[in-house]
């Protein structure tokens, strides 16, 4: 059974919001935010993550400090598209590093994918060695991002 945003409160909500914006805080330090004790706190956090609310915590890297920061958003559309051929590429898409985002879209496409390399060549070298490899791609649309205006990790509840 899928849990919704009804089943939250105001203090889960909060909770929540003060998360995405800094999920290393301690108990502690997230309790006096809320304005509760620690116990009821810690409670709540572990409530919200059995519930699905909150499915990992990460941390966010700076993808041009790690020689990263050549981003491109890839459209792949197939040549056909079954049961077993998006499953066999989803399994091969988690493998490649390059891809940290891939989205099967419907419209213009098959997939959506985020490639962050180091370079044009680093992307030329993955689409000849690896996208362009699999059998059933038909069809690549590169766009390439020249500036990022807003990137927001987060939901807004």
């Amino acid at each position: 059974m899928e849990t919704g945003i009804q089943e939250l409160d105001e203090t889960d909500i909060r909770i929540l919001r003060i998360l995405q914006e800094n999920c290393r805080l301690t108990t502690k330090e997230l309790a006096l935010k809320i304005h509760l004790s620690t116990t009821p706190t810690f409670e709540r956090q572990k409530r919200l993550e059995r519930m699905g609310f909150i499915s990992k915590y990460i941390a966010v890297l700076d993808a041009g400090r790690l020689d990263r920061g050549f981003m491109v958003f890839c459209n792949v559309s197939m040549k056909q598209i079954n049961r077993e051929i998006a499953s066999d590429f989803a399994a091969v898409v988690s493998q490649w590093g390059e891809v940290t985002e891939c989205y099967n879209i419907s419209g213009d496409g098959d997939y959506l994918l985020k490639i962050c390399v180091s370079s044009m060549r680093n992307y030329q070298e993955f689409i000849l060695n690896k996208l362009g490899a699999f059998p059933y791609v038909a069809h690549l649309r590169s766009i390439f991002v020249m500036d990022t205006l807003k990137l927001n990790y987060g939901i807004t509840i």
